[in-house]
């Protein structure tokens, strides 16, 4: 293997442990929910803003942490978002109240939003052009995976755990990925051409307004972001609120836990495959079937009764057009601006997806508390699949500016 294959793979493999952190943090809240809400007797109200302040945070992470990375660097930018999201879950274990509680996930969100457009540009830069969709799909398929692991971790109640101990793994995993990124991770290419290009013209990167909108990009963003905010509140809801869900449909926290780990585990298989299908020539073709997968996903989940079986299967069927779906859009998002802009395209297509999964945990709380039942608040998500997929469907129409 030559120096800069093996120097691909090295960044291919760090973005991966990046994202799975960031998906063991997203699920984590959704796991540790059922014995965290009880411990600090938190209402549906409550707890749905409090599910929402990582997503608050996360938006305004992304926004910057891409556009800083653009300007400073990827790998600087990548290493801090790591070591404030490792931090803040840290001190999530420590929390005693709802005040402190929502402080430290809005904290988490912060180092959350800038890491994953970060590991999403990293990843697309470093894999072959004609294979940057799938291999996208594939580091960002590490999230689901990492969300699985906190579930199993959630099973631990059994040998004494408290929901603290979910965070404390999901603090210190990020903070060893960042100290190794920080010495042995390779100089991105988009940083040394920024570097060089900084060292001739110091104003050499695109203006935000310009790299969003501009050249004939205004139809391409509008569509991207409604496709990732539509899609991100039908999965945060699903990360977020789906243990919580089971259990009001009168199953056991254990079968929860085993329910949400078929469902990220399902949904990063699902992104794999869906990764390869979407590269093909019937894009257009897989989309419609894509989300017409997650309409009727939900429909099943949301009918599902008597034994566990049955559930743990309507569970992994979600997962793999719910996540598969997001995770793609993940992968699509860099083809669509050039190499030096990748972090503020990206970040500001993750913000966006990240204001509609503040809605979604937002409107199942208040579902809940006004009496509605757990099938009541899946099958009223079903009209934002549909506007997601018309989305997806528009975008592609859209010109590529990646090979």
């Amino acid at each position: 293997m030559n120096p800069e294959a093996r120097r691909g793979y090295l960044t291919l493999a760090l973005c991966a442990a990046a994202a799975l952190f960031e998906g063991f943090d997203t699920q984590s809240m959704g796991v540790a929910a059922p014995r965290m809400l009880a411990e600090l007797g938190l209402s549906s109200v409550v707890s749905g803003v409090i599910f929402s302040a990582a997503a608050i945070g996360l938006v305004i992470g992304a926004v910057t942490g891409g556009r800083i990375a653009d300007v400073f660097g990827r790998r600087r930018t990548l290493v801090v978002s790591l070591t404030l999201f490792g931090l803040s879950s840290l001190l999530t274990a420590q929390v005693g109240n709802a005040t402190e509680l929502f402080l430290a996930r809005l904290a988490t969100g912060l180092g959350l939003g800038g890491a994953m457009p970060n590991f999403i540009a990293l990843s697309s830069e470093s894999a072959a052009a004609g294979r940057r969709l799938r291999t996208v799909t594939l580091v960002t398929a590490m999230m689901p995976l990492g969300g699985a692991v906190a579930g199993l971790m959630a099973l631990g109640e059994r040998l004494g755990w408290s929901w603290r101990s979910i965070f404390l793994v999901g603090g210190a995993g990020p903070l060893l990925v960042a100290l190794v990124m920080a010495f042995w991770m390779p100089q991105p290419q988009a940083d040394a051409t920024r570097e060089t290009a900084a060292r001739v013209e110091p104003a050499a990167v695109a203006g935000v307004t310009t790299v969003l909108f501009g050249s004939g990009q205004l139809s391409t963003t509008l569509l991207l972001w409604g496709g990732f905010f539509f899609t991100q509140l039908v999965l945060q809801l699903m990360l977020n609120w789906l243990p919580s869900l089971i259990v009001g449909m009168g199953y056991a926290h254990s079968q929860a836990s085993w329910a949400s780990i078929c469902f990220n585990v399902s949904g990063s298989i699902g992104a794999g495959i869906l990764g390869i299908l979407h590269a093909g020539r019937h894009r257009r073709g897989w989309v419609v079937a894509t989300y017409a997968g997650m309409a009727l996903a939900l429909a099943v989940v949301a009918r599902v009764s008597g034994s566990f079986t049955n559930l743990a299967g309507a569970c992994a069927f979600a997962g793999l057009f719910i996540v598969g779906a997001q995770l793609v859009l993940f992968a699509l998002a860099p083809l669509y601006y050039t190499t030096a802009t990748h972090g503020t395209g990206v970040g500001a297509a993750v913000a966006a997806g990240r204001v509609g999964s503040i809605m979604g945990p937002l409107i199942a709380g208040t579902l809940l508390t006004a009496g509605s039942g757990s099938a009541a608040v899946l099958i009223a998500i079903v009209p934002f699949v549909v506007l997601g997929g018309a989305s997806a469907f528009a975008l592609t129409w859209r010109p590529s500016q990646q090979a």
